[in-house]
């Protein structure tokens, strides 16, 4: 047993910041992609040489072609990218997670901000059903699957900017009676509403209700008494017909 705790400090260990433990989901991190991240950090800062596939292997129990997505979708998703640095001399390729921790920066000053503003009532939390209900939405809608960039994009309008999802619902709504089908133009809508400080689907509702009802009143034909019309050019125009 002695032996063993030797062995076990000896091996050192990984310190992870609980404020990525506790926030990693918000920022677009999935759980997988989380352990990866673990498990190739050890003693590294931000910039950690790729590692060994096959020992990855090893200690996760996936395939190469699974490890290697999980990559992908972390540089897809901007939480990582490609770097090199320099190990004996010779560069080597390595993984940069700068951006990853940049986006725990912007999340720790948007939670700054809130606390310091007060709020009448704090927002709804919003279950893992209701965003797996909006992810199935659009998906819907747009008839494709959506990429996990798309994912973090929705996630994010749920997490940092507080849409709720049957606001997002009513974008998507919007996105497609205008038959625009991707997520750039519902974000314009729901910048839009935010503009104009429509912050609850009634108050949507209300101001499509009545934009709807101005758009009837420019469009209501005239159904007044028949007026006649004189032709200017007519040269019997005022003469006597006899």
């Amino acid at each position: 047993m002695d032996q063993f705790a030797r062995d076990l400090f000896q091996s050192g260990e990984t310190v992870l910041s609980n404020f990525l433990l506790k926030n990693y989901r918000k920022i677009g991190l999935s759980n997988e992609e989380l352990l990866l991240y673990v498990l190739i950090k050890r003693h590294a800062t931000l910039v950690v040489p790729m590692p060994e596939i096959t020992k990855l292997q090893e200690l996760t129990g996936y395939s190469q072609q699974e490890l290697f997505e999980l990559f992908h979708q972390m540089i897809q998703k901007k939480l990582a990218k490609i770097t090199k640095v320099e190990i004996n001399h010779q560069p080597v390729d390595a993984y940069d997670f700068t951006p990853m921790y940049e986006k725990l920066a912007l999340l720790n000053e948007h939670q700054e901000k809130q606390a310091d503003t007060s709020q009448p009532a704090p927002t709804p939390a919003v279950t893992e059903q209701q965003r797996q209900s909006v992810f199935e939405s659009i998906e819907k809608e747009f008839g494709r699957t959506l990429s996990p960039l798309e994912m973090e994009s929705i996630s994010q309008w749920i997490d940092l900017d507080h849409y709720s999802p049957k606001i997002i619902e009513l974008a998507l709504k919007e996105a497609v009676l205008s038959q625009v089908y991707n997520l750039k133009y519902m974000d314009r809508i729901l910048r839009s509403w935010e503009q104009m400080h429509l912050t609850t689907p009634q108050q949507i509702e209300e101001n499509a209700r009545k934009r709807r009802m101005g758009h009837t009143e420019q469009e209501t034909p005239y159904k007044g008494p028949k007026i006649p019309f004189i032709k200017i050019s007519d040269p019997n125009r005022g003469k006597d017909k006899s």
